[in-house]
Formats: C-alpha cells, structure tokens, sequence
C-alpha cells in the first residue's frame, strides 16, 4: 500500500515551488504533519508482547484531521453511527424536474404547506407533511 507520507516525501518539494505563495500555514502545518505521520520521523511507542515480551518501536500517528490514514477509523465510527439511525425499511429517492411554470415560483424551501412530492407520497403510502 502507498502511503500518503511517501508521496508527500517525493512531490513536497515541486508542490511548494509551484503553489507556495498560494498555501495558508494551516496547509503548511497539515503536510508536515502527514508527512511524518508513521513514519521514522514521528515519535515512537514502545510496544511489547505479553506473552513474550518481545517489544518493538511503532510509529505514532499524527493525528490530523485531515490526514486519511488518522481519520479512517473515525469516519468509520460515524458511518456506522449513522447507519444505526436508519429507520427498518426500505429507502428510495425520487427525482423529477418541475415544469417551466412553476420555475419562478418560491423554491422548496421557502414554499408552505404540505411538500410537493406529497401526492407522490400518498401514492406510495408513504406518510408525511
């Protein structure tokens, strides 16, 4: 697997010649941060087996909010949080185009009342506004 770092590591130095005057601090402090992030030079954990005590030095993570390898674990955990609030049932969208008429008409949000797919709802017998 290609790490984001590696990359980093081999194209930082045509990015910042290129875009340099064009990249806030915070871009700046983002790619240095991923581009330490597990490897040599990040700091280090100490990592030892119960069983054996063999210990082995890992890397640490930087931790970004913005670097992938951090924040898959956690946009993960999302994901599956949301996935729980799913309501059992089936899901679908429908999509339609509204006629020329009804363009320069007030928009979906600032329409009252009952929605416009309402009647499409009903149809369906699905309950709504």
């Amino acid at each position: 697997m290609i790490l984001l770092s590696s990359i980093i590591q081999l194209f930082e130095t045509e990015l910042l010649a290129q875009y340099q005057d064009r990249l806030l601090p915070s871009h700046l402090k983002a790619l240095a941060a991923m581009k330490d992030c597990r490897t040599s030079a990040s700091p280090m954990m100490l990592a030892q087996c119960t069983d054996c005590d063999h210990q082995i030095l890992v890397p640490h993570s930087c931790g970004h909010r913005s670097c992938p390898h951090c924040q898959h674990h956690e946009s993960q955990q999302w994901l599956e949080r949301q996935l729980e609030k799913l309501v059992p049932g089936q899901y679908f969208l429908v999509t339609f185009t509204l006629p020329a008429a009804r363009e320069n008409g007030p928009t979906l949000a600032q329409k009252s009342g009952p929605s416009i797919g309402a009647p499409w709802c009903r149809q369906l017998g699905v309950r709504g506004n």
